[in-house]
């Protein structure tokens, strides 16, 4: 660690809003690593060099070393005083589990030992009082015998997006793959590092006008609230307390679904039968639109079910009518800017440089399922609505976001009251499955379970099985609906599901 400290010079790192939006967030990752060969520690991920090759990482980003502010008029950013870090927990804890126990919980870090499976769902201090918001915490976990290491980093969101994650991710283990070289003349010295965190990065294409906007994402942000105003206001110490209060203990099952590429592609030419001859839908396209459906037919199932339990009579007579009102379905997917602006640098950008996008799905189009005449209209139209986010947009996106202080509240607000909704993340091009320490690549990657509901992340393929591996974070009772879809699990050859 005194490696990187003694490196860190006391900076002020100013916060978008972007980075505001995401401050209520963390990433939090988990990578199983199988020793089938039980080598030593010595050979397999040694405990000493991951750790320095993390900390001579952070080198490259001293934001890791920072406290979380907020100035007199309510704007984020992150302190680094070098006299007064704030360091990442980072721990290395033997378990008395074998690897093969967890594989068999389908890697359920919930059945880890009491004290290892903490997850940090939401960036808040420890304590009720006092205490400061860690910008990560990494565990280290040995499973008996040396049959495997799980590296679990839950990252606060407010550093980086889920593209910068995974590049971070590789930088710490190209980092580590380069310790472990032998020590001699010859060694080539570490590689540069392929990113950059130059936040000036912004300026350029920012722009006043709100002409490119659509007017949901204007109106979201037209108006604050007592509460947005206050919340705002609030340290992000309390604020993390408020929201690690609400959401913390939601209670939500954790599903993961691999679908195989030979299913998707197969989908992917019946449905693009249905599609103008002049556009070629993606395989992103289709699982974005196939998962948005059959979430959405779980949750009509789900509402279903409960105003079919016994209540009064008064009360149904009151709220009954409710049932079975036409109400579209809304998919939020996140869209990385960084391939729709034409700057020098901006892929190798690791910060937040992600938004969500809406596109609406009829009742109609719920209740008549996953055709393959549906999959190519709704999936059109996601790909309509993602193209139009241009460098324009996104300009006009960031600037509207900046304007007031609560801004970021302001639309994660508005977003909350969209109750018939699925947020959904494409990460099939994030590099997770390259996050190589020395030892090989990792046999599975999964997030931990995460403090919000409604959310599905489509992962990279994993090498060693190939296909797609599909998250979600679902209230239970649409979770069972959606494992008795039978249009869903016709495309499922394995699933995991847990709270």
């Amino acid at each position: 660690m005194e490696a990187f400290t003694s490196t860190v010079s006391s900076q002020i790192i100013r916060l978008d809003g972007l980075d505001a939006l995401a401050s209520i967030f963390t990433i939090p990752i988990c990578y199983w690593y199988e020793n089938s060969a039980r080598d030593s520690w010595d050979t397999f991920m040694p405990p000493e060099i991951l750790e320095r090759a993390f900390y001579k990482t952070l080198q490259e980003l001293p934001i890791f070393s920072g406290h979380l502010m907020a100035d007199s008029n309510s704007r984020l950013y992150v302190e680094v005083d070098k006299d007064n870090l704030n360091m990442p927990v980072y721990t290395d804890t033997c378990c008395d589990l074998d690897y093969s126990a967890m594989q068999e919980t389908g890697f359920n870090i919930s059945k880890l030992p009491a004290g290892l499976r903490e997850e940090y769902r939401v960036p808040a201090p420890s304590g009720l009082v006092g205490g400061q918001i860690k910008p990560a915490h990494i565990r280290i976990v040995r499973f008996k015998d040396n049959s495997g290491v799980l590296v679990f980093a839950c990252i606060s969101h407010y550093i980086f997006d889920g593209y910068g994650y995974a590049q971070f991710m590789n930088r710490w283990a190209e980092v580590s793959r380069w310790m472990q070289q032998p020590q001699d003349a010859n060694k080539a010295p570490l590689p540069a590092s392929l990113f950059t965190y130059d936040r000036s990065i912004h300026s350029s294409y920012r722009s006043e006008q709100t002409t490119a906007l659509d007017t949901p994402m204007i109106e979201a942000m037209s108006t604050g609230t007592a509460f947005t105003k206050w919340v705002s206001w609030l340290s992000p110490e309390t604020r993390g307390r408020i929201f690690k209060a609400m959401l913390g203990s939601s209670g939500h099952t954790c599903c993961f679904f691999h679908v195989s590429s030979t299913i998707l592609e197969n989908l992917r030419t019946c449905v693009q039968k249905h599609a103008p001859q002049d556009t070629r839908l993606s395989m992103n396209d289709i699982i974005t639109a196939y998962i948005t459906i059959v979430v959405a037919q779980a949750k009509e199932k789900a509402s279903a079910d409960w105003w079919n339990k016994p209540m009064p009579l008064a009360f149904r007579s009151i709220f009954g009518s409710k049932q079975g009102e036409p109400r579209d379905y809304t998919v939020v997917t996140y869209v990385n800017m960084r391939s729709r602006i034409n700057q020098p640098n901006i892929g190798k950008y690791m910060g937040n440089m992600a938004f969500g996008k809406g596109v609406q799905l009829s009742q109609d189009q719920i209740q008549e399922g996953p055709t393959d005449k549906v999959l190519a209209t709704l999936a059109l139209r996601i790909r309509q609505t993602i193209s139009t986010t241009d460098e324009k947009y996104v300009g006009q996106f960031g600037n509207l976001l900046d304007k007031e202080y609560d801004n970021f509240l302001r639309l994660t607000m508005s977003t909350s009251k969209i109750k018939r909704k699925l947020m959904f993340s494409n990460q099939t091009r994030f590099a997770h499955y390259d996050v190589d320490f020395g030892a090989g690549i990792p046999a599975m990657v999964r997030h931990a379970p995460h403090a919000f509901v409604d959310l599905a992340y489509v992962m990279p393929a994993n090498p060693t099985t190939g296909g797609y591996e599909i998250e979600f974070n679902l209230a239970p009772d649409v979770a069972l609906h959606l494992i008795r879809n039978s249009s869903w699990m016709k495309l499922v050859d394995r699933y995991d599901c847990y709270i």
